[in-house]
């Protein structure tokens, strides 16, 4: 877990991170469930997403499918 810490996202998972952020944590709440993050909230879910996506990053990088 302290290698997520200091984690970058890698240079080719960029757009990818970016544009899974914006779903993840503005449209599905906003306009699928007609919810809205408070600030600690925001902050809470964004860490979640970003433990999440690490793990997929090195899943992937794990299993050799890294593009």
């Amino acid at each position: 877990m302290l290698n997520w810490l200091f984690w970058a996202v890698p240079r080719n998972y960029v757009r990818r991170y970016i544009f899974m952020f914006w779903l993840v944590m503005f449209f599905l709440p906003t306009y699928f469930l007609g919810l809205q993050f408070t600030k600690i909230g925001f902050i809470i879910n964004w860490l979640w997403f970003d433990v999440v996506f690490y793990g997929w990053v090195k899943a992937k990088q794990m299993i050799g499918d890294d593009e």
